[in-house]
């Protein structure tokens, strides 16, 4: 059965482009398209949409209020906000999100022509479309995209991978075959069976079915030294939820890798700050990190972080992008592992795609431990389903749970980070 889709924007434009491109997709179905908020209101009584594509900024009731009374009509409804890369549009797109806006999606900007303007809105929203109306998917499988791939289960002799359909046109990453002598591009593996010795958490093959395998620790686990989160699809309100509830002197640093437009990053930033009793800023870097204090990566910057002269301290670049992201878990996950090694934690929260899977399994690697969000409070279950379904978290743990564990994890007299400024 088709996604039912309620496209709602001021502009004619837009609506067109956006109703033009998306029935294309099979599959999909704009079932209406509305003007106003005050119109859509109306529209999701009448139609029954599963999923809108809201505008942010419109005259008269805007894309927050909107948002607000459709959260009071249907609050599991999925709403991905349509936003400009401007300031104003960065705020207001911050504060849906907040709201209790699903996700959000940027509107192509200085682009003359109309076919790349409808490849780009296809490229962003048809992902995240499917991952926000895939309730009928097994649990953890992401919607049929370039980053949804392959995953591992470290923990079984044998397993069995398969391929799932590509959704878009980009450029197909390759992985190891299973003798290792050579690649293959993902869209042309068939069915294998790949012995354990040949898994590793380098390059991980991907479990796309299957229970989820908690890594079992022997003796007593290593202070933490260091919390690295990552998070994409539903992760602001995660991330505010979850750091709200740490103490002012939460005894090591946070850094975070949240998937988003380095215009949207400050802003994010900012807020999380006034709602926490923890320092949070946006990554700069040569930042020294330091206790009770959470560092956001910034949009179109990788994340990392290194040890030099007994500190540690933040550092930037903008080298290639990991699972078609910049910043990318995986990058921040892998150097934590490095500078922490048994010292690190890892948390992954609700996100689409496997992003972080590689990291997680440097950081276990490493000595270092991991914890996942459970799927019944995640968005969507593809970021920790993936970590989960590899045998590389030792807790699964409900939004809800997880400040309440670090507070646990990190205690009272727990050693702070090497080179942290009290």
């Amino acid at each position: 059965m088709a996604i039912r889709i309620l496209v709602v924007d001021d502009s004619v434009v837009i609506r067109k482009l956006v109703t033009s491109t998306l029935s294309e997709v099979r599959g999909m179905e704009v079932v209406a398209t509305a003007a106003t908020g005050k119109i859509a209101l109306a529209k999701i009584q009448q139609v029954a949409p599963d999923i809108v594509i809201l505008d942010v900024e419109m005259p008269d009731m805007d894309g927050i209020e909107t948002l607000q009374q459709i959260r009071k009509l249907s609050p599991r409804l999925p709403v991905i906000m349509f936003s400009t890369k401007t300031e104003r549009g960065a705020v207001a797109t911050i504060e849906a999100l907040t709201r209790g806006a699903s996700d959000y999606v940027a509107k192509p900007s200085n682009v003359g022509n109309v076919l790349i303007a409808m490849a780009r809105v296809r490229e962003e929203l048809v992902p995240k479309i499917q991952a926000l109306t895939s309730g009928a998917r097994a649990p953890g499988r992401p919607p049929s995209s370039p980053i949804a791939t392959l995953a591992s289960a470290a923990t079984s002799s044998t397993t069995r991978i398969r391929t799932m359909p590509i959704a878009t046109t980009m450029p197909l990453p390759t992985t190891p075959t299973a003798t290792g002598t050579g690649t293959t591009p993902l869209s042309r593996m068939t069915t294998q069976v790949i012995a354990r010795s040949q898994i590793t958490t380098a390059n991980p093959v991907v479990v796309l079915d299957g229970p989820v395998r908690l890594h079992r620790a022997t003796g007593p686990r290593p202070p933490v030294e260091v919390v690295a989160i990552g998070a994409s699809t539903g992760g602001p309100n995660a991330l505010a939820e979850l750091l709200t509830q740490l103490p002012e002197d939460f005894p090591v640093p946070i850094v975070i890798v949240q998937h988003m437009l380095a215009t949207f990053t400050r802003h994010f930033a900012e807020r999380l700050a006034a709602q926490c009793r923890i320092k949070i800023v946006e990554a700069n870097a040569g930042d020294t990190v330091a206790p009770g204090h959470a560092y956001v990566a910034r949009g179109d910057y990788h994340l990392l972080t290194e040890r030099r002269l007994g500190r540690i301290s933040l550092v930037m670049n903008q080298e290639v992008a990991e699972n078609f992201c910049r910043p990318a878990v995986d990058v921040l996950f892998r150097s934590i592992a490095h500078t922490y090694g048994v010292g690190a934690l890892a948390v992954v929260l609700t996100g689409m795609g496997h992003d972080g899977l590689r990291g997680c399994g440097a950081i276990r690697d490493a000595g270092g431990d991991v914890i996942v969000q459970d799927e019944q409070s995640s968005v969507v279950w593809g970021m920790p389903g993936f970590v989960a379904r590899a045998g590389l978290a030792s807790q699964v743990l409900a939004l809800d749970q997880l400040a309440g564990e670090l507070r646990r994890r990190v205690g009272p007299g727990a050693p702070r980070a090497a080179g942290a400024v009290p």
